[in-house]
């Protein structure tokens, strides 16, 4: 997004309606809901997931899904899928530069503010929010008075006319919300489970622009590359100077977690006891550091420099150990429609986590991370990823044959999108077409009484999932994004 339309937009994003966001499986009423539901290397070998076929025998799935089809590499063997490299590592530097470019994927590039910006304006912006309705704390509905304390947190802030731009780093995966709170603010009194305001999840060593602090400082306003909100502050380093912060945001030699999460060992420094990485995370490695690395030996160790927070709150890095026997590369991945495959399927079975919560990924957040294992910086919801500057293919006014035609000449790893929901394409078996994703609802039926909480990461057919209207996926397909 440009900076100059940065303060129009907050303005609307002050506005919270009942469903924030409407991408990935928005929660709205069961009524109206239409989903819930290296350089140029030679490529890497493949993950496969062949020795544990057996663990999925005896689990439930899908309909029309076999074992052997949860693997990555009955999918692999297809002829769509292959390990030819894709792109390199500079044609995805320059997609990612488009992306950011683009008005219509409303992405912030951070490296563009400067000076100093209105913070009275600021606050008045986010205190003057629209109480959601419908909503819950604890069971119960929310009281008023909860979002006029909000509001008196964000008024009675610290702000002044001219303030300066702030850069840094979160230093723990944390999740960013659309106001100042804490616990969850659910649409159902009995799901103990779901945020509704809640934004976006915002990985460890993830850049942040930061604003200002609520007047209890629980909370900083932040902007992401894909959006702005609110985040614990003790969540945030701030470094020193933007000059620092910018001589950190490209390592020449780094880390990608290229699990589904990596945690820390055990540590008595609290800044490293089994801190949670999630994948797609890029940590610089470390060389100067010394013969013990927290309290050990980093013999069969990476070192990395990981962020943290002192004190005062702000920035500094430290060295910490991450086995090599953890799923990490050195580098990003080689892109190929293989390894998008091995990826995806690191996460098959994993729960859904609306906006990030319960150190999960909602559906788009979950090609998002896989994609960044790779160096892409994706837009974060799906509305917006059918947006991105790249082979996008509109469906929305085909035919449900001239659908499955454009079906069978799409690689594997290819995003699939419907109002609301977005999937990875797996391919073709038995005429019908498979797709892996992370799932809010699944409807089996056409029946809208038939909805199940599905949350969570699932293999399916296009033809065996409905909406509410009765239709199926495969009708229901508006975009193909094919990113090469």
């Amino acid at each position: 997004m440009k900076l100059k339309t940065f303060i129009a937009a907050l303005s609307a994003a002050a506005i919270i309606p009942s469903a924030v966001y409407a991408g990935d499986n928005a929660r709205l009423s069961d009524a109206e809901n239409t989903l819930l539901t290296s350089e140029e290397t030679a490529p890497s070998d493949r993950v496969t997931t062949e020795s544990i076929i057996k663990n999925f025998d005896n689990t439930d799935k899908a309909p029309d899904v076999t074992s052997e089809m949860c693997t990555p590499s009955f999918w692999q063997s297809k002829s769509s899928c292959s390990d030819e490299i894709i792109m390199t590592q500079a044609q995805i530097a320059e997609f990612n530069r488009k992306n950011l470019e683009s008005e219509e994927t409303c992405m912030y590039n951070l490296t563009e503010y400067e000076g100093t910006y209105d913070g009275e304006q600021l606050a008045k912006l986010q205190a003057d929010f629209e109480s959601p309705q419908g909503l819950y704390l604890n069971g119960e509905p929310v009281p008023e008075s909860y979002y006029e304390d909000i509001r008196e947190n964000i008024r009675k802030a610290h702000v002044s006319k001219k303030m300066p731009y702030k850069f840094g780093f979160a230093v723990n995966r944390t999740i960013m919300k659309s106001c100042p709170y804490e616990g969850f603010l659910s649409d159902n009194p009995s799901d103990p489970e779901w945020d509704e305001l809640t934004s976006t999840a915002i990985s460890v060593n993830e850049p942040l622009v930061i604003f200002f602090t609520t007047a209890d400082g629980k909370f900083t306003f932040v902007n992401s590359r894909c959006y702005s909100g609110w985040a614990p502050t003790e969540d945030i380093g701030v470094c020193e100077s933007k000059a620092e912060w910018e001589s950190l945001l490209n390592p020449k030699e780094f880390l990608v977690v290229t699990g589904e999460k990596v945690y820390l060992e055990p540590s008595a420094d609290k800044d490293l006891d089994e801190k949670l990485l999630t994948m797609g995370t890029v940590l610089p490695l470390s060389t100067g550091y010394d013969n013990t690395v927290a309290y050990r030996i980093p013999w069969n160790n990476y070192v990395v420099k990981m962020p943290a927070r002192d004190k005062n709150g702000r920035f500094y890095q430290k060295d910490a150990l991450i086995s090599a026997n953890r799923d990490v590369n050195v580098g990003y991945l080689p892109y190929t429609y293989a390894n998008v495959l091995s990826q995806a399927f690191k996460c098959l079975g994993n729960r859904y986590g609306w906006g990030g919560m319960m150190y999960s990924q909602d559906c788009s957040a979950f090609a998002q991370e896989v994609y960044r294992c790779f160096g892409f910086e994706l837009a974060r919801d799906s509305s917006k990823q059918g947006l991105m500057p790249t082979n996008v293919i509109n469906m929305s006014e085909m035919t449900e044959k001239d659908k499955m035609d454009v079906l069978d000449s799409l690689p594997a790893g290819t995003i699939l999108i419907i109002p609301g929901h977005e999937m990875i394409y797996l391919g073709k078996e038995n005429g019908l077409y498979y797709v892996i994703n992370d799932s809010g609802t699944f409807r089996p039926s056409g029946d809208p009484n038939e909805a199940m909480r599905s949350r969570g990461i699932i293999i399916n057919t296009l033809s065996s999932a409905f909406v509410s209207s009765g239709k199926t996926w495969l009708e229901c397909l508006n975009y193909a994004v094919v990113i090469k």
